[in-house]
């Protein structure tokens, strides 16, 4: 089954007919006054504008990365006295100073967390002119590489998948008087962290039915929180171990360490859902700030680990297996032949309490059933929810997995979650004949 439906200028002052005409060289020395202040004002004008330009680009350019910000502000110093990555980025007015972004390349993906910034202008500055800055902030320094050239290099890592920018500010000024008009500014995406470490934080905060156990020990010279940014790439050695003794081997099958399967993706969901992020099946950068701040605050999963396996060997049946424990085994209804449910391992992503479910029957005519209850979506529209029907136990559904009502909201509401692990076996082949 499928779901329906988602979410006019002013007129010049006339001569004065009384008024004598002006000689022709009061007319030339007057049109020269008039040029003049009118270049002026044209000046003053282009200032103004770029000035504004630049308050309105920094604002646009600033990267919304509350973890970094707060761990990171004024990290990075804004004089030359102390000193980033993009492509070459030119910003100045006829004859004034220039400058150029030349690494990382501006717009680029997948740049390292501790890559450098080199920026260069086309003469040397003033002596002690502000440096460029990095938004989010990072700790680190910038150094004159020859006589026109700056670099700076990091001594922390940015969060992975986060954009950052750098800003050569507007005003600088040469050695030789020249000023750079405008701001300059260029961003990167850094690169994503290891799905290892992803699985390692999960299973230390209880969203995976493993445990993990760190074997190496951290860099003593470094603080936590850089230790633990760095390690978001470079995963420290650890072992994994299943958590409960009875782990049903379907469940164990749908583990690959170091393989963003489905269920390391079932546990991210449900780990994002529990922080009040939007439950996105794909890796964001707001998931690696949440999971930092989460294995700060040693901030676990409140509602213990939940698979649903579902068998469609007759009679068919849906069995709850929570922390260790089958708590619940219901008789269900899975997909005839032609509208058969998927087979393989899923997660929950999406949940109504009720919803109209439509689509196109075998026989080529329509449904549209209203209120269908306790629904959760596991794969496209196929779904676990309740559903009236005479008796239970054998294909009947359109691909889903049905209910009955009573059961229906006893998994909805005790045990199935956002990113909930769900295996449906396959059909044997003799209830697959059986209901040809």
């Amino acid at each position: 089954m499928s779901l329906q439906g988602r979410t006019p200028p002013p007129r010049p002052t006339p001569i004065s007919p009384s008024r004598p005409r002006p000689s022709a060289h009061r007319l030339v020395r007057t049109l020269e006054v008039l040029v003049a202040g009118g270049l002026a004002a044209a000046l003053a004008l282009g200032a103004l504008l770029a000035v504004r330009t630049y308050g309105h680009h920094r604002r646009s350019r600033r990267v919304d990365l509350s973890l970094a910000a707060h761990h990171r502000t004024g990290r990075s110093s804004p004089t030359a006295a102390s000193s980033g990555s993009s492509k070459a980025v030119t910003a100045a007015s006829n004859g004034g100073l220039h400058a150029e972004v030349l690494s990382p390349t501006p717009g680029s993906t997948g740049v390292s967390p501790s890559a450098t910034v080199t920026v260069r202008f086309s003469a040397p500055l003033t002596p002690g002119s502000a440096m460029p800055t990095l938004s989010p902030p990072l700790q680190g320094s910038w150094k004159q590489i020859g006589s026109t050239t700056w670099r700076f290099t990091p001594t922390e890592d940015a969060l992975p998948l986060s954009t950052v920018s750098v800003t050569v500010p507007a005003g600088l000024t040469s050695s030789s008087g020249a000023d750079l008009s405008r701001a300059v500014t260029a961003s990167w995406k850094v690169r994503n962290g290891s799905v290892l470490r992803l699985q390692e934080v999960l299973a230390e905060l209880g969203y995976l039915p493993l445990t993990w156990t760190r074997t190496s020990q951290p860099p003593a010279a470094t603080s936590v929180l850089d230790t633990a940014v760095a390690e978001m790439y470079n995963p420290p050695a650890g072992h994994f171990a299943w958590r409960y003794p009875n782990t049903p081997p379907q469940l164990q099958a749908a583990w690959k360490e170091g393989t963003f399967d489905r269920m390391t993706a079932g546990a991210m969901v449900a780990f994002e859902v529990k922080d009040r992020l939007p439950g996105y099946t794909s890796i964001r950068p707001q998931m690696w700030a949440a999971l930092l701040t989460a294995l700060e605050a040693d901030t676990t999963n409140p509602e213990g680990y939940t698979y649903a396996l579902v068998s469609q060997s007759l009679p068919e049946s849906l069995t709850l297996w929570h922390d260790g424990v089958d708590v619940e085994t219901f008789r269900v209804n899975t997909g005839i032949n032609g509208r058969n449910t998927p087979v393989g391992n899923f997660f929950i992503y999406r949940r109504f309490v009720s919803t109209t479910m439509s689509g196109q029957n075998p026989n080529g005519t329509y449904y549209n059933d209203h209120g269908v209850r306790w629904v959760n979506y596991f794969d496209g529209g196929a779904a676990i929810h309740g559903f009236v029907r005479a008796s239970y136990g054998f294909p009947q559904s359109l691909g889903c997995v049905e209910l009955p009502l009573p059961d229906a909201q006893i998994a909805y509401q005790q045990w199935l979650h956002y990113g909930t692990l769900v295996t449906v076996e396959p059909e044997p082949a003799a209830t697959r004949a059986a209901s040809a």
